[in-house]
């Protein structure tokens, strides 16, 4: 993305204009979906025990000790880790094909971002058992290192985007360089780089107030810029865990074929003090009635987690272990 390209989803998302886009609630999806979905089974989670992901801190990302999340006895810094598979590869495939026959269903984004379907678990059975099936929690949540569910906002927990060349009269669409308002993010690749030129996955190795600092030169140089670094995505089902609040990421423009991703946002019922999602961060997707109930469920699941997580019939997993601490 360019600097004008930065510049305008900055003016749509800030300011007034965030109020408009409130008001004006617009299409959500433009398609049924009716696609026979294979059953979830927790076979279909791929066993980590013993492996390694590589991690970095968010004290590598220059974050001060008061600066980091967490809790005395609990503690939250992990900035980024993988890449991971979090399904094996029959389970893999079966999201693919999920996500690409709800690719009719998603709407253009005016963030200069592609298409993006939202509350993807509403849409698909598959997916609403992944997201609470207790093996993939616990499995997550050895991953980060702190107890996971889904995240009380609906709409936001889960979402696909398809990116792809632009028609003859659009611009190219990628991602601006942005913070998300969710604190656990995993996002899962469901394309093979083979499958597209361009939509590399960009993140920002620094603190944010460096990247605002520096936001003109790093967004002209983009992957040349000697902080900043591509995620590692190769094939079907390689996941990433971003600290998506606190890391800078972008994705790049695709020249030739189609990438398609799935974001998967999780919920600390520990530390939901510290999510640092904002009201107005998710209204103008959503419009004001909609945000108004995801935000009372938030504040719900802040204030009571236990009985937010029974009320939902989610189980919260105790940690069986987390994976060593690793840096680099």
């Amino acid at each position: 993305m360019t600097a004008t390209d930065n510049a305008r989803v900055a003016a749509i998302t800030t300011g007034l204009d965030r109020l408009k886009r409130s008001l004006r609630v617009g299409g959500r999806t433009t398609a049924p979906y009716d696609h026979p979905e294979p059953r979830w089974e927790t076979r279909f989670v791929q066993n980590l025990s013993g492996r390694r992901p590589t991690t970095t801190r968010l004290a590598d990302f220059g974050y001060r000790d008061h600066e980091l999340p967490g809790r005395p006895g609990l503690p939250d810094d992990l900035a980024m880790a993988g890449p991971v598979r979090l399904l094996n590869d029959d389970g893999a495939r079966a999201l693919r094909d999920i996500c690409r026959a709800l690719k009719p269903r998603a709407v253009r984004d005016d963030h200069g971002v592609p298409h993006r379907l939202r509350d993807v678990e509403s849409l698909s059975p598959f997916v609403h058992a992944m997201v609470r099936d207790a093996v993939f929690l616990d499995t997550v949540s050895r991953l980060v290192g702190v107890p996971l569910v889904p995240h009380p906002l609906r709409d936001a927990g889960v979402q696909t985007y398809y990116y792809g060349p632009p028609a003859p009269s659009e611009a190219r669409t990628g991602a601006a360089w942005h913070l998300d308002g969710m604190n656990y993010v995993f996002t899962m690749t469901l394309s093979d780089r083979a499958d597209h030129d361009g939509g590399a996955h960009l993140y920002f190795k620094g603190h944010p107030d460096d990247f605002d600092a520096h936001r003109e030169d790093i967004t002209r140089r983009g992957p040349a810029h000697p902080r900043v670094h591509k995620a590692p995505f190769l094939h079907v089902g390689d996941t990433m865990f971003t600290r998506g609040s606190r890391v800078y990421h972008a994705v790049t423009p695709v020249t030739r074929g189609e990438r398609v991703t799935l974001a998967v946002s999780l919920f600390c019922p520990l530390l939901g003090g510290q999510d640092e999602n904002r009201f107005w961060h998710s209204a103008p997707d959503d419009g004001l009635l909609r945000t108004l109930r995801n935000w009372n469920r938030l504040r719900r699941a802040v204030h009571r987690p236990a009985h937010y997580c029974r009320r939902e019939e989610i189980p919260i997993v105790p940690l069986s272990g987390v994976f060593p601490r690793q840096e680099g």
